[in-house]
């Protein structure tokens, strides 16, 4: 069974509130949701993976490029191990982790280094020896003091520049080039449900294919002028590995195509017109019925003086307000979300 697009679960709570469509339109009911996810994410939210640069010799790990946070859920370093390792750390003003180790991160060499000056603009940066084993697709590499992302290697690195909220500057002939270690976020979102109609889209490059490791790329059939969310999750079709992909940033769709930006890096080489679609949602499926019996209850509250009819146990058929079942659809819900916050030890609202 797959998650209901937010078109279907409009008419799922609209059929919940006795098929009203009158009092609870499409425009209304979209902008419960919007409330609605907010309030049900404080509770069991959509934990998204960001993969952050580590400083060399510092504890110290800046968050100010993750978006929409809620909380920490878990910190990941060394990573790449097994089994994985978690490890504790304390959070400073929002935008700052102090990771709780012993041995400080450090930078690794790649015995690469830039063969030419560098200003704050290129993307193309000629590097000697080549770089094709040393620094593959998908590193993030440190030069001076500002991260790059690797988009494609050899005696050019093509890259992102200022990555990671770092600033892009200058650089010198013969500068080193290093490698730092990384560590996996795990980040507490709100949950994402499409409004627009089209998710399914294909991938566009002008070459033979995208390289693994990659994080952005050009895709079109979709909407003409759709606006693609952060945090929206995504499937390839070509991907054998089953990995689900996330926005990293907004994309406003032009001529229905457009680039998007996400993590992780590809897992596989993807090659042109492969279709790729958009999840409905990033509920878990089991979570559905909740969330919709939540948006209906927030409905009901926001149209209190609306009679309905209700059956009570001796089997009379009593007018009470939509205020009334509101609230008592509300504290069923709430009571259910309680003890999902509790079975994954995540954060209620007033803890």
């Amino acid at each position: 069974m797959a998650l209901k697009p937010h078109a279907t679960i409009v008419l799922d709570v609209q059929d919940f509130l006795g098929q009203n469509t009158g009092d609870f339109t499409s425009p209304l009911l979209t902008k419960t949701i919007e409330q609605a996810l907010v309030q049900f994410s404080h509770y069991a939210p959509f934990i998204a993976q960001a993969t952050l640069a580590t400083t060399n010799d510092s504890k110290e790990l800046n968050i100010t490029s993750i978006k929409n946070k809620l909380w920490v859920s878990e910190l990941e370093y060394k990573v790449g191990k097994t089994p994985r390792q978690f490890i504790r750390w304390d959070e400073h003003y929002r935008n700052m982790l102090s990771m709780d180790i012993t041995t400080k991160p450090a930078d690794a060499d790649s015995g690469i280094a830039t063969d030419e000056a560098v200003d704050n603009s290129e993307t193309g940066i000629d590097v000697t020896p080549t770089a094709a084993t040393a620094i593959p697709v998908g590193t993030i590499i440190r030069i001076d003091n500002e991260l790059m992302y690797v988009s494609v290697t050899g005696t050019t690195l093509t890259v992102v520049r200022g990555y990671l909220q770092t600033t892009a500057t200058t650089h010198d002939t013969a500068t080193s080039i290093f490698i730092p270690e990384l560590a996996y976020l795990y980040v507490a979102k709100t949950h994402k449900i499409p409004v627009i109609t089209d998710l399914a889209g294909d991938v566009d490059l002008p070459a033979s294919s995208y390289t693994a490791g990659v994080r952005t790329i050009h895709i079109d059939g979709l909407g003409s002028s759709d606006t693609l969310e952060e945090d929206w999750t995504f499937t390839i079709a070509s991907d054998g590995t089953g990995t689900v992909y996330r926005l990293t940033q907004n994309t406003v769709l032009a001529s229905n195509e457009g680039d998007i930006t996400f993590e992780p890096g590809l897992a596989e080489i993807v090659a042109d017109d492969v279709v790729l679609t958009f999840d409905n949602s990033t509920l878990e499926l089991r979570q559905q019925p909740l969330f919709i019996k939540l948006v209906a209850a927030l409905a009901a509250l926001n149209n209190p003086f609306k009679l309905m009819i209700q059956v009570n146990d001796g089997g009379v058929r009593v007018p009470i307000t939509m205020a009334e079942m509101g609230r008592f659809w509300l504290a069923e819900v709430t009571r259910e979300l309680e003890a999902e916050a509790r079975k994954h030890q995540r954060p209620t609202p007033n803890q």
